[in-house]
C-alpha cells in the first residue's frame, strides 16, 4: 500500500512513535508518505530513512502564540487541499492521522477520495490543550479555548465515527472512544512501548555517570507542565533527604512550569538538591537512567494522563530501573502487571517520599530491575506491539489489492 501519514503538533523529524511505526510498515512492505509542518530550514520535500517526507509551510513559527492560532483557525483546515493533492499525485491507497488537529480534515480528504483513514490518537487531545491554556502565556486567550475546544470536540466525533480504524495508546481510552458512537471492534491498542535494542544501543557518558557516582539519583524526565506534578515531587524531598543525605532530585526537561518549579526548590531550600539539566538530546536519555537509583513519574490524575500512556516507564525498564509512579490507571495497570516498581498516591509528597525511602533497599531495587527487563523481553517491547498496526494494513491491503483486481475486470 501508498499510506499517507498527516502528523499535525510538530515538524519531522523527530517523533519517536511516528518514526516507529513508518519504519515497520516501510518493513513490511508499504510505502510511506508522511505530511508535516515544514520548519525553518527544512526543505519542502525530503526522503528521511525512508519515509518521503512532504512539508506544510505553518507561518509566524517565530512566534508561537500566533503561529497557534492561525494554525488552529485556518492551516488546519487548508490543509486537506494538501492532502488531496499529496493523494492523487502519489496514487495514495490509505491515509493515517496522527492525533486530533488534522483529523478532520483527513477524514474529509479521505471521504472526497474514498480512501480508508486509520486515526492514531497519541492523546486525550482536547483535555490536553485544556490544561495547556493553564500556561501564564496562554491564560488571556481562555475564552477563545471554550469555543475552540468545543469545535475540537465535535471535530473529534466526526472524525473517530468516520474512520477506519482508530488506534490508541492505553486501554483506558476505550471506554470514552465508544462513548463517541465507535464500534468496539474498530479500535486497536498501540501502546508507547520501547524498541528495547535500539534504546539500549546508545553509547552512555561515562562522565556524566561518573559525576553523580556518590548520589542517590531520583530521576524525573519530560515536561514541565502542571499535570506532570513535579511540585509533589519538590514537596517529597525533605522528608527523602532526612533518611537519605545523598538524594538528589535530577529534572531532565523543560517546560512552562519550570520558573515555578525552580522557585519552589529555592524557597525550601533545595537548590543543592534538586537539579535542572534543561533540555536533553534523546540519545543522552540512556545515559541519565542509568546514573540514576530510581525513576519517577509523578503525573496527577486528570482525563488526559488516566487515558495515556507515557513510553519513559517502558525506557526505564529496558534499563533495568525501578520506577515510583503515581496511581495512575494506566501506571498502575503496568507497573503492577510487571511488578518493576511501587505505585503511591497521587498529589501526596508524604507518600511519594515513603515509596522513595523503601528503595533504598538495594534488594529490593535489584528485584524490580529484573522483572521489568524480565516484561520488556516477554511483552512490553516496540516488536510485539506493532503487530497490531501491522494487522491493520495487512487486512487493508487485501482488500484495496481485491478492488483493484476487480476494477481491472471491469475495464
Amino acid at each position: 500500500m501508498n499510506i499517507l501519514m498527516v502528523l499535525s503538533s510538530q515538524k519531522y523529524p523527530p517523533d519517536r512513535r511516528v518514526e516507529r511505526e513508518a519504519r515497520d510498515l516501510i518493513r513490511d512492505g508499504h510505502t510511506v508518505y508522511l505530511m508535516a509542518r515544514r520548519g525553518p530550514g527544512q526543505s519542502k520535500t525530503e526522503t528521511v530513512d525512508g519515509v518521503h517526507v512532504i512539508r506544510v509551510w505553518l507561518p509566524f513559527q517565530k512566534n508561537r502564540i500566533l503561529s497557534d492560532m492561525v494554525h488552529y483557525l485556518f492551516q488546519r483546515y487548508l490543509i486537506v487541499f494538501s492532502i488531496i493533492s499529496a493523494c492523487r499525485n502519489n496514487d495514495i491507497d490509505g491515509l493515517h492521522v496522527h492525533d486530533l488537529p488534522y483529523a478532520f480534515a483527513t477524514t474529509l480528504a479521505g471521504w472526497v477520495l474514498n480512501l480508508p483513514v486509520v486515526f492514531d490518537m497519541h492523546e486525550h487531545y482536547t483535555v490536553m490543550l485544556e490544561m495547556g491554556f493553564e500556561a501564564p502565556a496562554y491564560r488571556p486567550f481562555r475564552p477563545f479555548a471554550f469555543l475552540l475546544l468545543a469545535v475540537l470536540r465535535r471535530e473529534e466525533r466526526f472524525a473517530c465515527r468516520r474512520a477506519h480504524r482508530m488506534i490508541v495508546v492505553a486501554n483506558e481510552q476505550i471506554p470514552r472512544i465508544e462513548s463517541l458512537g465507535v464500534n468496539r471492534e474498530k479500535i486497536v491498542v498501540v501502546t508507547n512501548t520501547e524498541d528495547p535494542d535500539q534504546f539500549s544501543g546508545y553509547a552512555i557518558d561515562e562522565r556524566v555517570v561518573k559525576k553523580y557516582a556518590d548520589d542517590f539519583v531520583i530521576l524525573y524526565v519530560g515536561a514541565f507542565n502542571p499535570h506532570r506534578g513535579l511540585n509533589t515531587a519538590i514537596d517529597a524531598m525533605p522528608a527523602i533527604l532526612k533518611e537519605i543525605p545523598n538524594a538528589k532530585l535530577m529534572l531532565v526537561g523543560d517546560g512552562v512550569s519550570r520558573r515555578d518549579i525552580e522557585q519552589r526548590a529555592t524557597d525550601a531550600g533545595l537548590s543543592e538538591k534538586v537539579i535542572f539539566t534543561g533540555f536533553q538530546p534523546f540519545s543522552l536519555l540512556p545515559t541519565y537512567i542509568n546514573l540514576s537509583a530510581v525513576c519517577l513519574i509523578p503525573h496527577i490524575s486528570t482525563p488526559h494522563i488516566e487515558t495515556t500512556m507515557p513510553n519513559k516507564i517502558f525506557q526505564f525498564m529496558i534499563l533495568g530501573r525501578p520506577t515510583v509512579a503515581t496511581d495512575v490507571a494506566p501506571l498502575k495497570r503496568v507497573i503492577g502487571d510487571a511488578d518493576c516498581g511501587i505505585v503511591y498516591r497521587e498529589r501526596d509528597p508524604a507518600a511519594l517520599a515513603a515509596a522513595v525511602i523503601q528503595l533504598r533497599d538495594p534488594q529490593l531495587r535489584k528485584r524490580l530491575s529484573e522483572n521489568g527487563q524480565k516484561a520488556v523481553a516477554d511483552r512490553y517491547n516496540w516488536p510485539s506491539t506493532v503487530e497490531a498496526l501491522l494487522d491493520i494494513y495487512r487486512k487493508l491491503d487485501t482488500t484495496v489489492n481485491a478492488h483493484r483486481h476487480h476494477a481491472s475486470e471491469d475495464a
